[in-house]
């Protein structure tokens, strides 16, 4: 129950019930207040004019027929009366305030005038223009309208006494209330019915985005909201799913990196106490022969110890390039692959006259467009990679090349070494994994590579049938994205 009071749906019905409710009871108070008041005007305005106008044909019946014909003057003022339901009584008085007719009791015709009029009413009846007695209390709907009767010659004999009642505006008011009240109360339900359903229709969504975000909470990062109001809403809701998306795919990033990290951080403990046993081995025996004055084995034993430390220092120092590798940011540009296989011929060229390696490049080579220098090493790399394992080939060659892609070109660096079995693709790019330990080299460079070209946005991979049949080396490169210069996104290096 808490749950329901407490929800978006509940609090927007009632709120919307409430308001509505709350400006229908203004309105119908202002109308009804209103109303009241221009009707009390008009029948007051009414009973003023009918007591004007019915005063004279009074006058002159009460003259003509009063003495010698009472019944008939009373069947006048009967008459009168019908037609005003404001005018309850009429009193016929003379300017000494003696009630001479009175409405009241008209069964028989009065012998003597008994009741005299006094005070304010005795001044009202001896005035030439017509007057009015409002009663100092009591019932605000009750008044007296006095009008002068004056003769053609301006002789003022007598006066009529209107009584008027506006006790029919009262209950006509409160049945209007009542009315009123009744509406209100019946338009305060169809609200509730309104607001519920519109409350539901517009709660709908939000609930599903609650549940989504909650779902997200709990770690389901697969969930998606399926929201079609064309409005605000679904462009929340696909927000949301871009979130969630973006979120599942940073959460698995990071998951990778961890594995990653924690693979990495196995490896260098590993591969980095190997030169540090030997240096430490080759330290104690080299204390002993310079102990026992052996020349040539302390020398030896330096060499050894040289030759660890060097192999030591060359690992740290590419695990510091591996490092930087996503987290400098250099300026991109247009760089020809020909280029880069040119320079990679130059900077290699002793690696590969030892090797008795032959380069070739291909004429139709694609433009990359990335860092200069880390896409300069993926080449260096993947052609020092080839005359490492040409394994006693008698001849030896590399291919540079390009070939169309399915999402652009694919580049290449083909060799016909003693190749790679199909079952080692994926490790050959591990950080220190070196499938033959007797071939020189820390197990980094093809790591670098992959690390390089995902940096850039690309893939890496190795084709290769097994030994023997040579090895081929493939990475892609995205094209230019966005405006002239600016480097794509995700490809700082």
């Amino acid at each position: 129950m808490t749950t329901r009071v407490r929800s978006l749906r509940t609090r927007l019905v009632v709120t919307f019930v409430t308001t509505l409710v709350l400006i229908q009871v203004a309105n119908a108070a202002y109308l009804l207040i209103t109303s009241r008041r221009a009707v009390r005007l008009r029948l007051e305005t009414a009973a003023r004019q009918f007591a004007v106008l019915a005063t004279p044909a009074l006058g002159q019946s009460f003259d003509s027929y009063f003495n010698s014909g009472y019944f008939k003057f009373r069947q006048l003022v009967l008459d009168l009366l019908a037609r005003s339901d404001e005018v309850t009584a009429i009193l016929v008085c003379d300017v000494d305030g003696r009630v001479l007719f009175d409405s009241r009791n008209v069964d028989s015709p009065p012998t003597d005038a008994t009741t005299t009029l006094d005070g304010e009413r005795l001044a009202a009846v001896r005035r030439v223009e017509p007057s009015e007695i409002r009663p100092t209390g009591g019932a605000a709907g009750r008044f007296e309208i006095v009008v002068p009767y004056v003769e053609d010659w301006g002789r003022h004999r007598l006066s009529a006494v209107y009584h008027v009642s506006l006790a029919g505006l009262e209950q006509q008011f409160q049945r209007s209330v009542r009315r009123a009240l009744e509406l209100v109360a019946l338009s305060g339900v169809l609200a509730a019915l309104l607001g519920l359903a519109l409350g539901t229709r517009l709660t709908r969504p939000l609930a599903a985005l609650t549940e989504g975000v909650q779902q997200v909470a709990r770690g389901n990062y697969d969930k998606r909201l399926r929201v079609h109001s064309r409005d605000e809403l679904q462009v929340v809701a696909e927000a949301f799913n871009d979130m969630s998306s973006r979120l599942q795919l940073t959460i698995g990033e990071m998951e990778r990196r961890n594995a990653e990290l924690e693979r990495f951080t196995y490896t260098v403990s590993h591969d980095l106490r190997s030169p540090l046993v030997t240096v430490l081995g080759f330290l104690g025996l080299l204390e002993q022969d310079i102990e026992a004055g052996r020349k040539e084995s302390a020398l030896s034993d330096v060499a050894r110890i040289r030759q660890a430390a060097a192999k030591m220092e060359r690992q740290l120092r590419e695990l510091l390039e591996l490092s930087r590798v996503g987290r400098v940011t250099t300026t991109h540009e247009d760089v020809p692959l020909r280029e880069l296989a040119e320079e990679a011929r130059v900077s290699l060229a002793g690696r590969l006259a030892a090797a008795g390696l032959e380069l070739q490049i291909a004429d139709d080579l694609p433009v990359l467009y990335g860092d200069r220098a880390r896409l300069l090493e993926v080449v260096q790399n993947l052609v020092d990679n080839a005359a490492k394992f040409t394994g006693g080939c008698a001849h030896p060659q590399v291919l540079i090349g390009a070939r169309p892609g399915p999402a652009g070109p694919v580049c290449f660096v083909r060799d016909n070494g003693i190749g790679i079995d199909p079952k080692h693709h994926q490790r050959v790019f591990g950080l220190f994994e070196r499938l033959d330990p007797g071939v020189e080299g820390t197990g980094i460079g093809l790591a670098l590579v992959k690390r390089i070209v995902e940096v850039h946005g690309g893939q890496v991979w190795v084709e290769s049938g097994g030994a023997g049949q040579g090895a081929t080396f493939c990475f892609t490169i995205p094209a230019r994205r966005g405006a002239e210069g600016q480097a794509p996104e995700g490809a700082s290096a």
